[in-house]
């Protein structure tokens, strides 16, 4: 797929438009709509913004940054109404494959050169061989950060097994500091946990099984994931149950835990909150039986409006945010970038996530059709587990009962 789709992006870069940057400098007053879901991230999207609107004078993109929870029903809504921003951001997969198919936004096929995106951003831009969105923002790895200056005052290291990872989370509670923060109001951090788990057992190939129906977390050895997510809540932070995603984030920078589940796009969140926040970052520990893991995903995909009355300047803006000078400036500012040609520039961070990724990195379950719905209802049902409402075998029960192997 990759292979063909770098070759179809080499001939679209003979396709694209030349004018493009010419119409867009050529006519005055455009503005583009933009909606995004990383308030954190503002005056770092800003400052990339505005070099586009300087390479292209008489073009303003119109920014509205909002937290995730507003973000998802407010662009819901402004779909069915046909009011939705000039640029679309969606997650990868079936979210933006739904938007393909209700004609929300525009086939970018031939329009657009993807010719440098990395095989997995070019496998989520075009999951039919259509392409429908690309990702502008960048990629995210999501691991375990450990905060450096309680690891050294306890003279830890990073764990890189489960039981190491237990055994640090014990010492840290003995010395009254929390060891893990695992805000579950809403159920993010619990989700990717779980997928952290799960893909250290089952690995790329046995996520591919599951998505066939051949594997199923109903198996005794992926119930242990339920197991094992339940006894790591057991070392989270007090009142970790009434503890918002944001939130948790927030007390994580300020230094209120030793350990966080986090991904490379929280980074700048982190130290928007704390500049002194000093970090370091490894694969999530290996479980028994597993192997140390990471997960990756894209950071929304980016669409062109159906009834945007600018899609040519949508589609340059878009073409420009490919470019080497805009994945330079995500990758050394934000997170991780979706760009064969750059890599990070001075960020120790970036570059010790990029190290973790080389274990065993397995692509979010979420953007996947066939168990696009297990990371969702592992973030409904995860305090159920927790309080012992759901026996794990309830829980992974719940949980298999939405894989689809029939869903494409």
């Amino acid at each position: 797929m990759a292979t063909k789709l770098a070759r179809r992006a080499v001939l679209a870069s003979a396709l694209l438009p030349t004018a493009f940057a010419g119409r867009a400098r050529a006519q005055s007053g455009i503005t583009l709509s933009l909606w995004h879901n990383h308030p954190e991230w503002k005056d770092r999207v800003i400052a990339i913004l505005n070099k586009f609107e300087a390479a292209h004078p008489g073009v303003h993109i119109d920014l509205q940054e909002m937290p995730s929870s507003v973000y998802v029903p407010r662009m819901n809504t402004a779909l069915a109404a046909g009011e939705a921003p000039d640029i679309i951001a969606l997650n990868a997969g079936p979210n933006m494959q739904s938007a393909a198919d209700a004609g929300y936004v525009l086939d970018l096929t031939n329009r657009i050169d993807v010719s440098m995106l990395t095989p997995p951003a070019l496998a989520a831009s075009a999951p039919r061989g259509k392409i429908f969105g690309v990702p502008i923002m960048g990629a995210y790895s999501v691991a375990l950060y450990c905060n450096r200056d309680i690891f050294a005052k306890y003279e830890l290291t990073p764990p890189t097994t489960w039981d190491q990872l237990i055994a640090t989370a014990k010492t840290l509670k003995s010395k009254g500091v929390a060891p893990m923060m695992i805000p579950a109001q809403d159920g993010t951090i619990p989700g990717f946990l779980y997928m952290l788990i799960g893909s250290s057992i089952l690995g790329e190939e046995g996520v591919a099984a599951l998505r066939k129906g051949s594997r199923k977390l109903t198996d005794p050895d992926l119930v242990q994931i339920a197991v094992l997510l339940k006894e790591a809540f057991s070392y989270a932070q007090p009142g970790a149950i009434g503890t918002a995603y944001t939130e948790g984030k927030a007390l994580f920078a300020m230094g209120r835990a030793g350990m966080m589940e986090a991904g490379s796009a929280d980074y700048a969140g982190f130290t928007s909150t704390n500049p002194k926040a000093n970090f370091t970052v490894v694969p999530f520990p290996a479980v028994p039986g597993g192997k140390p893991s990471t997960v990756t995903g894209m950071q929304g995909v980016f669409g062109v409006n159906s009834r945007s009355k600018h899609p040519e300047e949508a589609i340059a803006f878009l073409q420009w945010m490919l470019s080497k000078p805009a994945a330079q400036m995500v990758i050394d500012t934000i997170t991780l970038s979706t760009s064969r040609e750059v890599a990070p520039s001075d960020n120790r961070v970036m570059k010790e996530m990029v190290d973790a990724t080389k274990f065993n990195d397995v692509r979010v379950w979420f953007e996947y059709p066939e168990i696009g719905k297990v990371f969702p209802t592992v973030a409904q049902k995860a305090q159920a587990l927790f309080l012992g409402e759901l026996s794990p075998e309830a829980f992974s029960k719940l949980l298999q009962d939405t894989v689809d192997p029939s869903a494409t």
